[in-house]
């Protein structure tokens, strides 16, 4: 108890001081190239370092899974994302493709994969930057998790149930092309989890997000979606069946934002 009331009252001073550890969001940019100029870069070599070493601790059985480069030893599930998966599962008999865009070197798949164990039928195949790529093709693919760099890579030779992006659209410069992609890839189903939605009447713009030094120590341009910027790249084609608050809780000071997890199914 006494921890808990400590830790809420220093987030409290942090919140009074403007610290980066609450507001992981800083300012607001008038273009994606106006905001890299002022970071490190999500491809910076210290990210993909830290996922690599944590990766294989997941891989040698010292962790359950990571998350942001960071090892989880105690089982912990998204209850709306599995909740998405298991019901579309539940739409296939029992079987699961999903594309998984961003999706590192298999984060919320090892987070999850307890929850597949069951189905007839699982492949995962995720998007990922050429090195990540290179890495998960040498160090963990299987017979379920497969990597490629692009969508039209992993459409080749298999035809998928659903698109994820979890924490990864907000990070693409051009998200709104990789959307209209997805959606004419004519994939049933498109998740958007964990994803940053502006309320009230604010326009989509462009902040920088700051990473504590506990985690990496680098800063990235990271898009703060408005709702109907992405209702109208998707709910022309596609339907919302669920929509769930996300577990995410990171903020930009003064502006009222809340993120999402939603599950989407195309019309037909």
């Amino acid at each position: 108890m006494l921890r808990i009331i400590f830790t809420r009252f220093l987030n409290i001073i942090k919140y009074i001081l403007n610290d980066k550890s609450i507001f992981w969001f800083q300012g607001k940019y008038d273009s994606w190239e106006h905001a890299v100029a002022n970071t490190d870069g999500y491809s910076n070599a210290a990210i993909f370092e830290k996922v690599k070493e944590s990766a294989l601790k997941v891989k040698n059985g010292e962790a359950l899974f990571e998350r942001d480069s960071c090892c989880f030893d105690l089982e912990e599930f998204s209850f709306p994302l599995s909740t998405y998966l298991l019901y579309i599962a539940s739409r296939f008999q029992s079987s699961l493709s999903i594309i998984d865009v961003g999706g590192s070197l298999g984060s919320t798949y090892f987070q999850h994969k307890r929850l597949f164990q069951y189905l007839n039928n699982l492949k995962w195949h995720i998007i990922e930057q050429k090195h990540y790529v290179e890495f998960g093709r040498n160090e963990l693919e299987n017979k379920v998790l497969k990597f490629s760099e692009n969508l039209s890579e992993s459409l080749k030779n298999t035809n998928f149930d659903a698109v994820l992006f979890s924490a990864s659209l907000q990070y693409f410069e051009h998200w709104k092309i990789f959307i209209e992609n997805v959606v004419n890839a004519k994939v049933e189903f498109i998740i958007l989890d964990r994803i940053p939605i502006l309320q009230s009447k604010n326009k989509s713009f462009v902040t920088i997000q700051y990473v504590p030094a506990y985690i990496y120590d680098v800063s990235y341009p990271c898009h703060l979606f408005s709702q109907n910027d992405l209702d109208e790249c998707l709910l022309n084609k596609y339907e919302k069946v669920f929509e769930l608050p996300a577990m995410d809780h990171l903020r930009l000071k003064g502006v009222p934002l809340q993120y999402k997890s939603i599950l989407y199914r195309r019309k037909f």
